[in-house]
């Protein structure tokens, strides 16, 4: 079918250029479906070559350990080790989750596919409406226009409604699908101790709690949206399409826009670089660059204790310039990549749609009659065709477009799945690292825990024990030892299923439950500790139901047995809704939380306990009442443990040497039961392996302790003389006032030397007006306050480069304003060729247009390009602004421990991210309405003068009153939107800090339902901001959108009433048809720049809570750098509560200090001591006394209230490691290679600096400072007993998670070689050795005496009195004493006498 009979010349150019001749249509059919389809074809190949193959199974054979890559490979290659076992590419991924997340969302998904059919409905109406308003405008005839303008404000209405409506269900689906997805990733995540096994066992997914808590979100944001544009875009093809071919009677026009859209984009989809590996790359840098500050956060105290700032600050901000770096490079290829997109698929094809618009009226049905109702007509027939054409162009061009948006949505859909698939490994049981196959079986058995041949072999494929065979009965006590790092804890990481059995057979209550069940408890060395109340510490991990609730009084009893009563009262009582939420990780100490953990254990009352040195903290005597406490429970004990006393309290010895031997023994309670029988069965303990000589003298310390003597009845028997009468004959050679000290210190005495003054109403009064932390919280905001200071960061520095950005900005933005009222004035011009039938020139048209489109296609991305860039300077800026502070002396523990601000790793990677793309997204849209309306009024006030102006701004105020009346409070909304997003994320990261603790206490469904009531409480405020969006989104639609193109129709009949000429003449028609386009494009330009500006103080609410988030993070930051600067730096002497730092002042020296925490408490009262060179000092309490407290001061973590403190070294903001070296409770390890644990917090380079070459090689020559080093770090390696490292780990380069790979007995090892790598003059040691055995402990303590290091040590062992010569006593109610230690002469004569022989202090 031809659209026209006529045959001349200009016609059938008109016909040929618009491809509609009847005869071509069926082979035009032909080649559309052929385009088609091999674009279908192109971009499904396309999406699975873009991802790189999988690379088969992650396992490796059973064997030795390959070598570790480099830390800088892995610093490069982020991702390397979470694409292991990828079976698919991205579009794999997406494509196998589509379908369930389709048919769970199937009523949504029906509802946007009506919504989508009523608005294209509704569109089509409207499109005819305009139509019509033309043609009465054009004709001048006032009750038909108002008539349909009255029918078009009603239409718009609706419209609105559907628009907003359509919106939130697609939130709702948005919603709904993130719900499902993370519920389903949480089901696995808590399910068999997945949450353990992939970060400790299986270790391909790196940062999972990334992909939780920002993968999800936004695959199911993006794809949320994506799926409401392409149904909408199937339903207006569909739609227009019928439409187009029921007028035309032709499908040339259809299948012409399909071959040009399917052909563009098919060449769009080649063209394209891999945005999918781009973008999962970015996810993967921003999941370790949060990772890094996250973990700086939760091991503060540790990195201040060491001064490892400057360390760790390198290390963030190394990530955070990759992060940057490759953002910049992602931006560039889609700054390029969208200009050619745009032009082809966007501009250009909006020029092939004009000729297709215009051609049928210049040689077809469609040319207008040579009659004024004709060319009206033609004009109403245009407008409506304009729109159906341009409409299923568009429709068209969504979908070929959405390729490069699916790339994107598929990198988050493979790292989902990607972890998904190896939760499902961890379930299956075949996530196990690189150990190979595990075939060892978990076996039912109710009165007995039971090894037979099981061998223990870590994730990193090491076997520590093999072949053992063990039977521990119930009644039956079992003390594990031997060296750090041999297995003692891994054994029972076997036992509970947090490892897998490589081999044999275990038996045990509970049989192959995951986790230790009800019958079997762990209580390990750090114990577990939640925020919650004291209810939920005790009964962890029962919820605290009724069922499980413990009656005030049991609780009193039961915390008075561990003597932390005083407890109930600092929680606010027990009676419940009385306490307190605390953070008691925070709140106690380890001591205190070891003696929390036993109380754990007494209300459990398993039968069988399982005590990973849960005593290293308190005292010998609580440790032994501890024990007795358990065996009248009538619990069976096995306990690791290097504390020779406890061998009172087992009947055997399990000794292990880390190698794979082990050696059962009689422990002392046996020999009293005369159970001697198992004294000779040992396992493969060969003393010619390289730790066996460790293991046996390990064994042997601990056999130290001689059993006790028995005689018939029980009866003690008088093998020794009484110890009183022996300290009675001792103390009468001392001196008067000193006292004998006895628990293996025989031959010591003290003298007190001083005491605490009287404790006044005034000290009493000044503890409790301390209080710190007020002073660090942030202000009551204002209106402006947070928005200054932000901006003053973003906007302060270079004033040159900010108004370049700010031109460059405004620049493209005037560029793009000139070229929208050239290509309004072209529109207006083609309808008045058309008018005047004009071929040629339209055809020239056509050619300024093709112009047109090509700097369309380059300002549009540029002026995104622009905003993306100024997004990514001002999060450097901000962040380096931010981290400067954070990251300097002690500001980022100030922060975060006494400011209180538990998220500030979130404020400063996610919220600070978001704040700074969505200001960026505000300045073009705040300069374009501006500059818009600024040229456009003018050009309106040229065509209407004062009255039209007068109209539109009218119409603006009322536009903006009625939007302010039903605008909600987004600022609160965002604020608690991201508090609430923060409190899940610090959740998640907290599990994977504290998993294998968890994962004992089979807490994982506790933590699972705390991590769900985050997510939970999330979710439902998220679906209330729905709701509030709703009414505001219809308004807004309404208002800024849909109302202006009434008031445009106005102003158009207005100007065409007001019009003067011969309105017969074609000229003055055409003239006319030009200036009503023009107009109406400039007053539609006007009112979009003015609903721009309209809905500005929208988005400044909406950023505003942001602004909020991140102004109270720069607050705390510059208050808490004031803080720390004052108990740091030094003020003019003679100030009063100043620590002070003298080149003269070779001692440390307390005088008058009030040690008080933060919160108010008084530990030590004017408190006056002095440690000078040589003269060690012990420092003793019970738990909880201000031990720690005490060296938070001297460290300046703490401010000091009153007093001073003299420290020794320069004046210098940071402590010289030569001078105060401390080795903290908890250990840390830096992320790096096994060199950089010895030299922290040095860098290689400072570390190299300070080398002096002391020895030649073999040939005389002389070493290397890098071989030196080295040298030194291995002979250091051996005297803290850790050589076999370097074999086991791969040499000095092995980079691994070392807080992972290394036991607890390792990493204070390794503390101890970076004090005596360091050598200062004072090193303050904080119960750093209490998990190394006694014999490695005091050849620990010796060699530092040897390096001449005075020693201020902090623990519960009395073994450790004979290496010092003060000791000071605190009983945390404000009372000290410093004493004196006096060796007794028999004492003195006899280390005289082992000098003399020649006995070495090291070795």
């Amino acid at each position: 079918m031809t659209l026209s009979k006529h045959s001349s010349p200009k016609q059938t150019a008109a016909q040929v250029a618009v491809l509609l001749a009847s005869n071509r249509r069926r082979a035009l059919g032909v080649v559309v479906l052929a385009a088609a389809g091999g674009y279908l074809a192109v971009q499904h190949g396309v999406l699975f070559r873009k991802q790189p193959r999988g690379r088969g199974s992650c396992k490796s054979e059973a064997g030795g350990v390959a070598g570790e890559s480099s830390q800088a490979d892995k610093q490069q290659q982020p991702q390397r080790r979470s694409s292991g076992g990828r079976r698919g590419g991205t579009g794999a991924a997406l494509k196998e989750m589509l379908p369930l997340l389709l048919r769970v969302a199937g009523r949504k998904v029906l509802v946007i596919v009506l919504l989508a059919v009523a608005r294209t409905t509704l569109s089509n109406r409207l499109a005819r409406l305009q139509g019509y308003l033309f043609r009465a405008a054009f004709l001048r005839r006032v009750p038909l226009f108002m008539r349909n303008l009255a029918e078009n404000i009603l239409l718009c209405a609706v419209a609105a409604g559907l628009e907003s409506t359509s919106r939130s269900w697609v939130s709702y689906m948005d919603l709904q699908w993130r719900r499902l997805l993370t519920a389903r990733m949480h089901k696995a995540y808590f399910t068999d101790m997945t949450y353990y096994k992939l970060s400790y066992v299986d270790r391909r997914i790196e940062q999972p709690e990334q992909r939780v808590c920002e993968d999800v979100p936004k695959l199911c944001t993006g794809l949320a949206d994506l799926t409401r544009e392409c149904l909408t875009a199937v339903v207006d093809t569909v739609f227009y399409a019928y439409q187009l071919r029921r007028y035309s009677g032709t499908n040339a026009y259809t299948a012409a826009i399909l071959g040009y859209v399917f052909g563009a984009g098919t060449l769009m989809t080649v063209a394209a670089p891999n945005f999918g590996g781009l973008f999962k790359k970015q996810q993967a840098l921003e999941g370790a660059y949060r990772h890094l500050q996250t973990r700086l956060r939760a091991n503060a105290e540790s990195v201040a204790f060491y001064g490892g700032i400057a360390k760790e600050g390198g290390l963030v901000r190394g990530r955070f310039r990759e992060v940057l770096r490759h953002q910049a490079k992602l931006l560039g290829k889609q700054w390029t990549f969208g200009m050619v997109q745009d032009f082809l698929l966007k501009y250009l094809g909006a020029t092939v749609a004009v000729a297709l618009i215009i051609g049928p009226f210049f040689g077809g049905s469609l040319r207008p009659e040579n009659s004024v109702q004709g060319r009206a007509q033609m004009l109403s027939n245009m407008r409506y065709h304009t729109s159906v054409i341009i409409s299923l162009f568009g429709a068209l061009g969504t979908l070929g477009a959405a390729s490069r948006k699916l790339m994107k949505l598929g990198a988050y859909a493979d790292r989902v799945k990607e972890m998904e698939r190896v939760m499902r490994d961890c379930a299956q049981g075949t996530a196990t690292g690189k150990m190979g196959e595990a075939q060892g079986q978990l076996l039912e058995r109710e009165d007995a825990i039971s090894f037979e041949e099981a061998v223990v072999v870590t994730p990193g494929n090491n076997v520590l024990v093999e072949g053992l065979s063990l039977e521990v009965a119930q009644g039956t006590n079992l003390l594990v030892t031997g060296p750090n790092g041999a297995g003692k804890s891994s054994l029972f990481r076997v036992l509970g299923g947090l490892w897998p059995l490589t081999c044999g057979r275990i038996y045990k209550p509970g049989g192959g439950e995951s986790g230790l069940c009800q019958e079997i408890f762990y209580v390990p060395q750090r114990p577990y500790v939640t925020v919650g109340t004291l209810q939920e510490q005790i009964i962890y991990p029962y919820p605290p139901d009724s069922e499980h609730r413990i009656p005030e009084g049991e609780l009193r009893a039961l915390l008075r047995r561990v003597d932390l009563e005083y407890l109930v009262d600092r929680s606010g009582g027990g009676g419940e809704g009385e306490e307190e939420v605390t953070n008691w990780g925070e709140a106690l100490s380890l001591g205190e939380q070891q003696r929390l953990g036993m109380a754990r254990l007494f209300f459990h009352r398993p039968r069988f306990a399982i005590l990973d040195e849960c005593t290293s903290g308190v005292t010998v005597d609580m440790e032994e009442r501890f024990c007795e406490m358990v065996k009248d429970m009538g619990c069976t004990c096995i306990t690791i443990s290097h504390r020779p006393a406890l061998m009172a309290f087992h009947d055997l010895v399990l000794n292990l040497d880390g190698e794979g031997g082990w050696a059962i023994h009689p422990g002392h309670r046996s020999a009293a039961k005369a159970l001697t029988a198992l004294a000779a069965e040992d396992g493969p303990l060969a003393g010619a392996k390289v730790r066996g000589s460790e293991a046996a003298a390990v064994l042997q310390g601990m056999m130290a302790t001689p059993a006790p003597a028995l005689v018939p009845n029980g009866e003690e028997g008088p093998t020794s003389p009484s110890p009183s009468h022996h300290h009675q004959q001792q103390q009468q050679q001392l001196g008067q006032g000193e006292e004998q000290l006895g628990d293996g210190n025989e031959g010591f005495s003290e003298l007190v030397v001083a005491r605490s003054p009287p404790a006044t109403e005034a000290s009493r009064r000044a503890a409790l007006s301390w209080a710190p932390a007020l002073a660090l919280k942030p202000s009551r905001p204002t209106l402006l306050g947070p928005w200054k200071r932000v901006l003053g960061v973003l906007l302060g520095g270079d004033v040159r480069q900010n108004v370049m950005r700010v031109s460059a900005v405004a620049g493209v933005v005037v560029l793009r304003t000139l070229l929208q009222d050239r290509i309004a004035s072209l529109n207006g011009r083609s309808v008045d060729l058309v008018l005047r039938q004009e071929l040629g020139a339209f055809i020239r048209l056509i050619g300024v247009s093709v112009a047109q489109s090509v700097a369309s296609a380059v300002l549009a991305p540029s002026l995104r390009q622009v905003a993306d860039m100024l997004a990514l300077n001002w999060r450097s800026r901000l962040t380096r602004a931010a981290c400067d502070k954070y990251l300097a002396g002690n500001t980022f523990y100030t922060a975060s421990q006494l400011g209180g601000m538990q998220d500030i790793d979130q404020r400063l990677t996610r919220d600070v991210e978001r704040l700074c793309d969505d200001l960026a997204a505000l300045i073009p849209t705040l300069v374009k309405p501006v500059v818009d309306v600024a040229w456009f009024s003018w050009q309106l006030w040229r065509l209407t003068g004062r009255r039209g102006a007068v109209i539109l701004y009218a119409y603006v105020v009322l536009g903006y009153t009625s939007l302010r009346a039903v605008t909600p409070d987004f600022s609160g909304l965002l604020k608690r939107e991201y508090a609430l997003e923060g409190r899940f994320r610090n959740a998640h990261s907290r599990l994977r800090t504290h998993a294998e603790s968890v994962a004992f206490f089979g807490g994982g469904e506790k933590e699972g339902s705390q991590i769900s009531a985050a997510f939970s409480s999330l979710t439902a405020h998220l679906r209330s901001v729905i709701g509030h969006r709703w009414s505001y989104g219809a308004a807004d639609e309404f208002f800024a959108k849909q109302l202006p193109h009434n008031v445009t129709w106005l102003l158009t009949l207005l100007f065409a009433l007001e019009a003067r000429g011969d309105f017969g003449s074609t000229a003055f028609q055409g003239a006319l048809v030009h200036d009503m386009r023009y107009l109406a494009s400039v007053v539609t330009q006007t009112f979009s720049a003015c609903g721009e500006l309209l809905a500005m103080p929208n988005k400044l609410a909406q950023i505003s809570g942001g602004v909020a988030r991140v102004s109270e993070m720069l607050e705390v930051l510059d208050k808490s750098a004031a803080m720390a600067a004052t108990t740091s730096r030094l003020p003019a002497a003679g100030i009063p509560g100043s620590p002070l730092r003298s080149a003269e002042q070779e001692a440390i020296e307390f005088a008058g200090v009030d040690v008080i925490t933060p919160g108010g408490r008084l530990l030590a009262r004017r408190l006056s001591l002095q440690v000078a060179p040589g003269r060690s000092l012990l420092v003793t309490g019970p738990n909880g006394c201000g031990k720690t407290s005490l060296f938070r001061l001297l460290g300046g973590l703490w401010p000091l209230p009153d007093g001073r403190i003299h420290k020794p070294g320069k004046r210098t903001e940071a402590l010289d490691t030569k001078d105060i070296f401390y080795v903290p409770q908890k250990p840390y390890t830096t992320i790096g290679s096994l060199r950089e644990q010895l030299i922290y917090p040095l860098s290689l380079e400072q570390a190299l600096a300070g080398v002096s070459v002391v020895e030649l090689g073999e040939n005389g020559s002389v070493p290397s400072a890098a071989a030196e080093l080295d040298r030194q770090l291995c002979e250091l390696m051996g005297v803290v007993r850790l050589g076999y490292l370097l074999d086991r780990e791969g040499g000095w380069e092995a980079a691994q998670e070392w807080g992972e790979v290394l036991s607890l007995g390792e990493q204070q090892r390794v503390g101890m070689a970076r004090l005596f790598f360091h050598r200062p003059r004072f090193g303050v040691l904080d119960e750093c050795t209490n998990a190394t055995s006694v014999e490695v402990e005091e050849h620990l303590y010796k060699h530092a005496a040897s390096l001449g290091i005075t020693l201020v040590t902090i623990t519960q062992r009395t073994a450790l009195v004979k290496y010092h010569q003060l000791e000071l006593r605190l009983n945390g109610q404000g009372d000290w004493e410093l004493r004196e230690i006096h060796k007794c002469q028999q004492q003195q004569q006899q280390q005289q006498g082992h000098r003399a022989g020649g006995v070495a202090a090291s070795p």
